[in-house]
C-alpha cells in the first residue's frame, strides 16, 4: 500500500516540474510578417556558407538577423530587444569582435547602446537586465537554400 502512495507521489511531483519550453520568451514582442530565402550559391550569399555568419535582413518587427551557428544550423532571430520592446532605440545587433549579440546599433560610425543586454548567437540571453530570449523565426535548408518564414 506504502508503495503504491509512493509511486502516485512521485508521478505528481514529477509532472509538476516540467517546464514549458517557451518560458523565457517574450510574447510581447510584436509579430511582424517573415518570409523570405537566400541561395548561398549566390555570390552575395556565399560567405554564409562559414559557420559564424550573419546577415541581417528586413521582415518582422525591426529586422532579422540569420546566422549561420557553429553547430552548422540555420538561425532566424528577431532584431527586436526582448527587455524594453517599445523602445526607439530596441535593435539587436551582432557585436562582430566577440560574435555575439547586443542592444543598441550603431550610428554615424558611433555604438549607441539601447540597454545593456547581451545574448549568445542562438539568441538565449547572456547578460541582462533581459530576462527572455529572443523570438526566432522557423529556418529550413535545401540544398544551397536557406528559407525563413513565420
Amino acid at each position: 500500500m506504502i508503495y503504491r502512495y509512493s509511486f502516485y507521489l512521485i508521478a505528481i511531483f514529477s509532472f509538476c516540474n516540467c517546464k514549458d519550453n517557451n518560458e523565457n520568451y517574450n510574447y510581447y514582442i510584436p509579430e511582424g510578417p517573415v518570409n523570405f530565402s537566400i541561395n548561398t550559391d549566390l555570390p552575395q550569399y556565399y560567405y554564409l556558407k562559414n559557420p559564424g555568419t550573419y546577415l541581417y535582413h528586413e521582415g518582422g518587427n525591426r529586422g532579422v538577423i540569420l546566422v549561420h551557428n557553429y553547430d552548422d544550423n540555420f538561425l532566424a532571430l528577431e532584431r527586436t530587444c526582448s527587455f524594453e520592446p517599445d523602445k526607439t532605440c530596441s535593435y539587436i545587433s551582432v557585436d562582430s569582435t566577440t560574435l555575439t549579440l547586443r542592444c543598441g546599433k550603431t550610428v554615424n560610425g558611433k555604438w549607441e547602446q539601447c540597454c545593456s543586454s547581451k545574448f549568445m548567437l542562438g539568441g538565449e540571453v547572456s547578460n541582462g537586465p533581459a530576462a527572455y530570449n529572443l523570438r526566432q523565426y522557423y529556418t529550413q535548408k535545401n540544398g544551397s537554400v536557406i528559407s525563413v518564414i513565420n
